[in-house]
């Protein structure tokens, strides 16, 4: 989430381009291993299952409670980034994430283990929202700032295309506690540098710290997710109903405390412009399907193909680096093909490429991979352009929150829902686990094609009324939003 908009950033001596360059190397190395974390992890479940003797429930708390941790998080740390001090607000994850890579690697057991991968999460957000701050009030230039975020953005892809090799090489080399280990001496490193280059700032004028909306955006989420694990088991829709009322009731809770506040802890209000709530929805989607495929494929290869840790990661490489080219690719066509057009084609080829993974085992042919990963990327990519070019200047912040969110919490929403609905099947009705996983890879793809469809309407549509305009312009004509 971006600093807030309202006033500009707190003065200070320019930084040196020596400095600049070393705060860009921190960010580098820090989120690169943070995207690795929410990948690797996924090829380690098996190994890491059957030595502390997960449940089917906990292997999947532990593969999408990094997400969700982090995209409930996400708001609050970009607050209190900006009332306590940027520099203290990044030191302090830095911290978290060192003590929940210990916790997490010594657990005896699931408790343990899924704290510390919350820890872990908790302190992602705090790095995230450190991160954009201190790049948008440490470089002068809009296009140093743009080469920052561009870093950033690459270097947690990366991050999350190289995690399955990264984790599936250090279970076989060494043992899956150093999953989480490799991550002490690396962050721990990274705080004293952090400590000793990062730039001190606050806002002068931060946005308000709400606990009545921090505690029920928090159940909104949480009782969402709780409501839908509990379809996997037995005799659980009375609770799976109680649940989601619970979350239900909490949502409404927040959108109207936000009408009450002068200043909204979020302005709900940005998604009356169809644009932004459709590009919003679309990047949760596609960072769902992306992320919940990818963990449905890698208990497939281990656990159903008999494969090494080391081997499915390989086999999945094709789709995270797909993804990568894909959100490269994307924003460079955008000189001959409109946005609009290139994320419509990024939601055919997203959809090709899940359907092909029914058809065609990756592990035998990786078109599907290919296909799913240059589609989901172009979709990413585009969308969030879009997002924060259709918000007015004085709604950045608020944008920044609502796509940093939907790319967090979908992530983690996509992991729990394929999930459980695999759980589901297997355990309700019977299936193998090779049947659960490819139907509901198949039930997702299908559920992805209707979304696309309907997304991609209302984005021509929006695009035809309008052109697309560049982050930090005046307003797009459909954003009445009036200022705060």
């Amino acid at each position: 989430m971006a600093p807030s908009p309202h006033t500009a950033p707190q003065p200070h001596p320019p930084l040196t381009v020596k400095r600049l360059t070393a705060i860009l190397l921190i960010f580098t190395v820090v989120l690169t291993l943070g995207g690795s974390d929410m990948t690797k992890v996924v090829v380690a479940l098996p190994v890491m299952s059957s030595e502390l003797g997960l449940g089917p429930l906990q292997t999947l708390w532990t593969a999408d409670i990094y997400a969700l941790a982090t995209g409930v998080a996400m708001i609050p740390s970009a607050v209190l980034a900006d009332r306590l001090g940027r520099k203290l607000w990044y030191s302090t994850g830095l911290a978290l994430a060192v003590v929940s890579a210990v916790i997490a690697g010594a657990a005896p057991g699931a408790e343990f283990l899924i704290a510390g991968r919350i820890g872990q999460g908790i302190g992602a957000a705090m790095l995230i929202a450190g991160t954009v701050a201190i790049i948008r009030v440490s470089f002068p230039t809009a296009r140093s700032r743009g080469f920052a975020y561009g870093l950033w953005v690459a270097s947690f892809s990366a991050g999350i295309g190289l995690g399955p090799l990264i984790g599936g090489f250090i279970v076989e080399s060494l043992t899956w506690n150093w999953v989480f280990w490799m991550n002490v001496p690396v962050l721990g490193l990274a705080l004293l540098a952090a400590l000793a280059v990062l730039p001190e700032s606050k806002n002068q004028d931060p946005p308000s710290l709400d606990p009545l909306s921090m505690v029920a955006s928090t159940i909104t989420i949480m009782a969402l997710i709780l409501a839908l694990k509990s379809v996997a088991q037995e005799h659980s829709s009375v609770n799976a109903v109680a649940l989601l009322g619970v979350g239900l009731v909490a949502l409404l809770g927040f959108c109207l405390r936000q009408r009450r506040l002068s200043r909204p802890y979020l302005d709900i209000a940005l998604f009356r412009n169809p644009l932004l709530a459709v590009c919003a929805l679309s990047i949760a989607a596609t960072t769902g399907l992306f992320n919940g495929t990818l963990y449905l494929l890698s208990q497939q290869v281990q656990v159903v193909g008999g494969q090494s840790p080391t081997d499915a990661g390989l086999a999945l490489l094709p789709l995270a680096a797909a993804s990568v080219l894909g959100g490269v690719l994307a924003p460079a066509l955008r000189r001959w093909v409109s946005g609009a057009h290139t994320m419509v084609a990024g939601f055919i080829v997203a959809t090709m490429g899940a359907l092909v993974l029914i058809a065609l085992p990756p592990t035998e042919n990786p078109s599907g991979l290919l296909l799913l990963g240059l589609g989901a990327g172009a979709v990413m990519a585009v969308a969030s352009h879009m997002l924060m070019s259709s918000a007015p200047t004085i709604r950045t912040a608020d944008a920044g929150a609502i796509q940093e969110s939907a790319f967090a919490l979908g992530a983690g929403a996509g992991i729990a829902a394929l999930g459980t609905f695999a759980l589901h099947l297997e355990s309700i009705y019977g299936y193998s686990q090779a049947e659960a996983m490819e139907s509901a890879m198949g039930f997702s793809a299908f559920l992805y094609g209707l979304l696309a469809l309907a997304a991609g309407l209302v984005v021509l549509a929006q695009g035809s009324r309008s052109h697309e305009q560049e982050p930090g312009l005046p307003s797009a004509p459909g954003s009445t939003t009036p200022p705060r």
